[in-house]
């Protein structure tokens, strides 16, 4: 960048000097033409008709003149006397423009080319009486002193780069300094400010595109995170579906095996009720996997669902199950309270939280299922059961996570349940919240929040 300003700098230098010398010789050969025409038109008050008309006369009076050329003509044009170019007598220069002039108004003036001498020259004529008195010299050209001052103007040229070079150096680097700080802070990633106001905007959009840069980096920075989440989570599903499945497949296997050798009858009995009990085991697992996978491809449109009625039908259906625990149900059902959804997705959410109300209860403890209505409808299921501890409160809504082991299965539960409502939750937008103590038991509370 700075060899090109310096470049630019000496260019626009050497062509402006060029450009001034020029002109400034037009203007100095013009002002020298004038001079030369006033030197003559005086040289022209130095002859009288009776100083003689001939050739000597013209060599005197030239003579006089310092050198400058005389030429006497007759009234017509005609070449009397010329004090340079012998032999030119009679010869007519009536068409000349200084000649012709000078018959309208008593002097004229030109500066041509001549065609008897063969160069340009300066010329003044005036009427003398019965003759025409004209004088001449030689004429420089606008060029030809330029050419004349070539080797001064070459130095000059020379030494007005030389002089540009260092001033622009020097200024350059006042002027780079700034930028080269701003280059530097952006380097070093940090916030660029400076107290020119010429590279106020640079610095503003420079910071601008840094922040973006940042954001940018960022974003991919945390889709990458997700993507190694995700992955990770993939990973550890299949391995929790590989250990779910390898109890009842063992089970399965094991008897199945023990069947092909001979039995008592009661024990062949047993061997197949288990493997019956384990096969159903198993399907109810593949069962609730697909139904949790399909939750992420549910595009279906929502409407208006009966959550009253969905968890009034829930607790009646599963009120035996309570009874055999000796476990009370309590509920407050407002009527007719809707929430948008679909049913299936409603009865999966009020069936899992009541199913775990139940199957972490204590005996003979207490189930309360409430159902608000408002501008936000809010389904609440507490119990008096086993309860959480507090850090465990998150990891019950992961995947085949279960507080007690030894709850697992009962009831087709998988530690899915709970992972399946919080997925549905978290799609539709509703609020999902947990507070448990343990040995005291669990609230579940979700606020069916409207989506605009």
């Amino acid at each position: 960048m700075r060899a090109r300003i310096l470049l630019f700098t000496v260019l626009i230098a050497v062509l402006g000097l060029a450009v001034y010398a020029v002109f400034s010789v037009d203007i100095y050969n013009n002002y020298e033409i004038e001079s030369i025409r006033a030197t003559l038109k005086t040289y022209a008050g130095f002859y009288d008709e009776s100083d003689g008309i001939d050739e000597a006369a013209a060599k005197e009076l030239s003579a006089k003149l310092g050198g400058v050329r005389v030429t006497i003509l007759s009234e017509n044009g005609t070449v009397i006397a010329d004090s340079e170019i012998s032999g030119l007598e009679n010869a007519s220069h009536a068409d000349r423009p200084e000649f012709i002039d000078a018959r309208q108004t008593g002097e004229g003036f030109s500066v041509r080319a001549s065609e008897s001498a063969g160069q340009s020259s300066i010329y003044y004529c005036k009427d003398a009486g019965s003759v025409y008195l004209r004088l001449s010299t030689e004429a420089i050209s606008s060029w030809g002193l330029l050419v004349q001052m070539l080797p001064t103007l070459i130095w000059l040229i020379v030494l007005e780069a030389l002089l540009c070079g260092v001033f622009a150096y020097i200024s350059t680097s006042f002027v780079l300094k700034p930028v080269q700080e701003l280059v530097k802070k952006a380097s070093l990633n940090e916030k660029i400010d400076t107290k020119y106001a010429e590279l106020k905007p640079v610095a503003e959009a420079v910071n601008r595109m840094k922040d973006a840069l940042a954001e940018k980096i960022e974003e991919i920075n945390a889709e990458k995170e997700q993507v190694v989440k995700a992955t990770a989570s993939k990973n550890e599903f299949i391995s929790n579906i590989t250990h779910e499945m390898n109890t009842p497949l063992t089970s399965i296997k094991g008897f199945a095996e023990l069947l092909t050798t001979p039995l008592p009858e009661e024990q062949r009995k047993k061997a197949l009720g288990i493997i019956i009990k384990q096969s159903d085991r198993l399907s109810n697992l593949v069962e609730c996997v697909i139904n949790y996978n399909q939750l992420d491809n549910d595009d279906l449109p929502p409407y208006e669902v009966n959550l009253s009625k969905i968890a009034a039908e829930t607790a009646e259906i599963l009120k035996p199950d309570m009874e055999k625990r000796g476990i009370t149900l309590a509920e407050s059902i407002e009527k007719d309270v809707f929430v948008s959804s679909r049913h299936e997705r409603i009865v999966e959410i009020v069936g899992n939280l009541v199913r775990n109300a139940i199957k972490y209860n204590k005996d003979n403890g207490s189930i309360e299922i409430s159902v608000r209505g408002g501008e936000t409808p809010v389904l609440v299921v507490k119990d008096t059961g086993i309860g959480v501890s507090e850090e465990n409160k998150e990891k019950i809504f992961d995947r085949f996570f279960t507080v007690d082991k030894s709850h697992g299965g009962k009831h087709g539960g998988f530690g899915l349940g709970l992972a399946t409502v919080k997925k549905i939750c978290a799609r539709a937008g509703w609020k999902l919240n947990v507070e448990s103590e343990l040995g005291v038991g669990t609230e579940f509370t979700i606020a069916f929040i409207r989506r605009e």
